[in-house]
């Protein structure tokens, strides 16, 4: 691996078959596939050992944030493919509000 201040965008670039790719979590979370690399040694185990591979002393942060719905595909009348990603709220309204609505939101 490269010292962090020479990573580039390509360091990062690989095929990743759709296969592999998860669509819907495990009923069981903790079954999840978990890939430990140590002293050279890359080995699989699952999340729910996760306490037996970190180091003594180590901070583990949980991620409790959702990703939601938020690509809108448009068709013009010239037929051409418009796409909006929605990054961030424009208003108090849950998301879910917000995608129902029919009108202006600002």
């Amino acid at each position: 691996m490269s010292e962090p201040q020479r990573l580039q965008i390509r360091d990062f670039t690989y095929v990743l078959p759709e296969d592999r790719i998860a669509k819907f979590p495990l009923p069981e979370r903790t079954s999840s596939l978990l890939l430990v690399y140590k002293s050279g040694d890359i080995r699989k185990t699952v999340f729910r050992n996760i306490a037996e591979v970190l180091p003594e002393n180590s901070l583990l942060v949980f991620n409790d944030t959702k990703v939601i719905h938020a690509r809108i595909k448009l068709l013009t009348a010239g037929n051409q493919v418009i796409e909006c990603f929605c990054l961030e709220p424009v208003s108090e309204l849950s998301v879910e509000e917000v995608f129902r609505s029919k009108g202006p939101l600002l």
